[in-house]
């Protein structure tokens, strides 16, 4: 029988926060029920082992911001906009979720390698976008969108740079808009 979802939250929060703290490798499901204030059996009710809870975690936060990003790509206007929009929805998104953001940061180049081909990331939703605007240069654009925004996020993560994320809103997507070949 499944759990609801409710009950699996204590669960992932403090498997995010100590996954963050510690590492992935370094957190153990002992310390993540101990956390969460249950017993081992309760987390393996949810998940069948941590790589498994990791890889939720992380398909989870996927599926959201691809939404998000769906959404705001799909609102009426033009590229500038839709940009815009993009890039304010993902930069809200991270202020209100940080420990999620980090958490990505941290496995995203090990579980994205594991997921399967057809599975839909951020990416592919920027890469749609852009194949408007330039079929040719379609995958680059979106790399480099990509880069920009995960180069600003981390700067404000590690303090290089003040937070709140959502203060860069306008010169991420002036420099995107850049890249992209549109006026500011």
């Amino acid at each position: 029988m499944s759990r609801p979802p409710r009950a699996r939250a204590p669960l992932k929060e403090a498997a995010l926060e100590l996954f963050v703290r510690h590492g992935v490798h370094a957190t153990g499901i002992r310390e993540i029920a101990r956390h969460a204030q249950c017993s081992e059996a309760a987390l393996y009710r949810h998940w069948p082992s941590k790589e498994a809870l990791i890889t939720s975690l992380f398909e989870e936060h996927l599926a959201e911001v691809v939404a998000l990003l769906d959404e705001a790509v799909s609102a009426p206007g033009d590229l500038a906009e839709r940009i815009r929009a993009a890039t304010t929805a993902v930069l809200r998104l991270y202020d209100d979720q940080p420990l999620v953001f980090r958490f990505v940061l941290l496995v995203r180049y090990e579980i994205a390698a594991s997921l399967p081909d057809d599975r839909r990331m951020p990416q592919d939703v920027l890469e749609e976008l852009m194949r408007a605007h330039d079929p040719d240069q379609a995958v680059l654009l979106a790399a480099a969108a990509m880069g920009i925004f995960l180069q600003v996020a981390a700067h404000v993560i590690f303090g290089r740079l003040p937070g709140p994320l959502e203060r860069y809103c306008d010169q991420v997507t002036e420099l995107v808009l850049r890249v992209v070949g549109l006026p500011g």
